[in-house]
């Protein structure tokens, strides 16, 4: 794949969002009906989960370095000074305009009524003025629908120009209509061959929600073992099977967002985007799912025990 280019990665040759709220600054071009600026989001991310110290800070700016324009980070991750940082080197080469952060405000959070906060640090730790996406990272029950319509106050305060969730299935959609509120503009789930999400995918799909793939290689689950399937699609693309995975997810419209520490696995994730499967092979990768979680105990509907005691005060 010596032909990759790059640019396919910018906002430009992104998804649109298709937002139903009140409108953020900037946009650049017609939503189509004339009403709204249109706004895009890459077609990839680079995600920052588990990075940590100066690693995180480099792995960061390689990342955009190579193309990469889509950041997604989360306050639970505890790295955000340090992405901070690169994203400030970063914005000597490419403007701040051409890249898109997206956050997420933690359980805890919700909880203890920190919301603003969580997002004030968030900020200040990335060093920036405003964030792209602000994101509910889980449904915390009794919570999520206050969080959520925090989130649409800091559109209004220009710190923030989209919300968007995590983890939020069908019904939890649903509530955020029932409230009247506008849909998010996208939705980040578990998404890999063996987890696949069709109602909440379909729900997304019909209502104009860009959908985000979290883990969407399974955590090296679905390559330390590759299924056969997976295997042949590879070989007879002569391609990896990371790529054949990612490929599949950006030919079903969903955006991954694969971590790599290792540059060649970060230029080869990136290089997906020209890969190009036949119907008859995405059938043949849609048949692997087995709805089966990375962590059984850790999914949309029984995620509570597990994480809402878990911390994301670090000051």
């Amino acid at each position: 794949m010596n032909d990759f280019d790059p640019s396919v990665m910018d906002i430009d040759h992104g998804y649109t969002l298709n937002w139903s709220g009140k409108s953020p600054s900037g946009g650049e071009a017609g939503a189509g009906d004339g009403s709204a600026p249109a706004f895009k989001i890459p077609r990839i991310a680079y995600g920052t989960f588990e990075l940590s110290g100066e690693e995180a800070e480099t792995c960061v700016i390689s990342a955009v370095e190579m193309g990469y324009r889509l950041i997604d980070c989360a306050r639970f991750y505890g790295n955000e000074k340090q992405v901070g940082k690169a994203l400030a080197e970063v914005q000597t080469s490419v403007p701040r305009e051409q890249l898109f952060v997206q956050s997420k405000v933690w359980n805890d959070r919700q909880i203890d009524g920190t919301v603003r906060g969580s997002l004030e640090e968030t900020l200040r730790d990335l060093q920036l003025d405003y964030l792209d996406i602000f994101i509910v990272h889980w449904p915390v029950e009794g919570h999520y629908l206050d969080t959520y319509e925090q989130i649409l106050g800091f559109i209004d305060e220009g710190l923030v120009r989209f919300a968007g969730v995590s983890n939020f299935q069908v019904g939890h959609l649903q509530s955020l209509v029932d409230r009247g509120y506008p849909l998010p503009a996208i939705d980040q789930m578990e998404h890999h061959p063996r987890m696949q999400d069709n109602d909440t995918l379909g729900f997304c799909r019909e209502n104009g929600i860009v959908y985000e793939a979290w883990s969407p290689l399974g955590r090296g689950g679905s390559l330390s073992s590759v299924d056969p399937v997976i295997a042949q699609i590879s070989n007879d693309h002569g391609i990896t099977p990371a790529q054949t995975i990612l490929a599949w997810q950006e030919a079903e419209g969903i955006i991954p967002l694969p971590r790599s520490k290792n540059p060649e696995h970060m230029l080869a994730n990136a290089a997906s985007l020209a890969v190009e499967l036949s119907s008859d092979e995405m059938a043949k990768m849609e048949s692997l799912n087995r709805h089966e979680y990375l962590e059984p105990a850790v999914q949309p509907s029984n995620f509570g025990d597990v994480l809402n005691g878990l911390s994301s005060h670090f000051d």
